[in-house]
């Protein structure tokens, strides 16, 4: 594992987020996310950006992070580290007959064929399945940062705080008699709010920053609530897509 690729998981485990969720958060494909993690791409500059965010860091020890991506890749990719391997087929090959070579080729050829092709062909339906939806149906959304109360922000007990995200029109509709959905179920153990807000009319292009006021429990904990944008028959309008979520640290109030 890379030291990028842990150090993703460390916040993936201790913020509660999903990596799913940290790909939209830095708004690129998933192939792409990973090559980048696993040091095969060089992120591009508001990507790095965003990785800086996600992980709380600065540009100085990001930058360290891809030196020691970029150690490992070598690492993988040198002749030492593959001599192994490499000596255990050429043992393999030069066993075999001349006249079975082609065929050994052939089926060699084919078994990686089999193995690889399945994911990226996954990875390819993934990042173009809610680029297809957006373009049939008008609609496309983009979240832009938390105005309010960043991820993992501690809030003592029985305490109101409001959450506001920004977020865009980038579809070729204007949103109209849409609502911000509450998905996650009430419960005495996590965070109070109202189950649905109502939203403006959003223009195509338009910025709007969406509140929703919340009461922490009564017990400290992690409070985590997930919302959606749906219509007036409470249909989803952006059934594929990550929606906005809340995650904060409810704590013992301070005497």
């Amino acid at each position: 594992m890379t030291p990028l690729r842990r150090q993703i998981k460390l916040v993936s485990e201790t913020k509660g987020l999903t990596i799913k969720q940290i790909v939209n958060l830095c708004e690129c494909s998933r192939s792409h996310f990973y090559k980048v993690l696993d040091g095969q791409r060089t992120p591009s500059e508001s990507l790095q950006i965003k990785l800086m965010d996600v992980l709380e860091i600065n540009e100085e020890e990001f930058s360290a992070l891809l030196q020691a991506n970029r150690a490992v890749e070598q690492k993988k990719v040198s002749p030492n580290s593959n001599h192994f391997s490499a000596f255990r087929l050429s043992t393999i090959l030069n066993k075999l007959k001349p006249e079975t070579l082609p065929n050994y080729a052939v089926w060699l050829v084919s078994l990686i064929c089999l193995t690889t092709l399945p994911y990226y062909f996954y990875a390819y339906i993934s990042d173009n399945k809610n680029e297809k939806i957006e373009l049939k149906t008008g609609f496309a959304t983009k979240f832009i940062k938390d105005v309010t109360i960043p991820d993992g922000s501690p809030i003592p007990i029985n305490t109101r705080f409001t959450k506001t995200w920004r977020v865009q029109n980038i579809g070729t509709v204007p949103w109209k008699e849409k609502h911000l959905k509450r998905m996650t179920p009430q419960d005495p153990n996590l965070c109070y709010s109202l189950d649905s807000i109502p939203l403006p009319t959003v223009e195509s292009g338009e910025i709007i920053d969406i509140s929703v006021e919340f009461t922490t429990p009564k017990y400290p904990g992690t409070c985590r609530t997930d919302w959606k944008m749906v219509d007036a028959h409470e249909n989803l309008t952006f059934p594929e897509k990550q929606g906005l979520y809340s995650i904060v640290h409810v704590v013992e109030e301070k005497i």
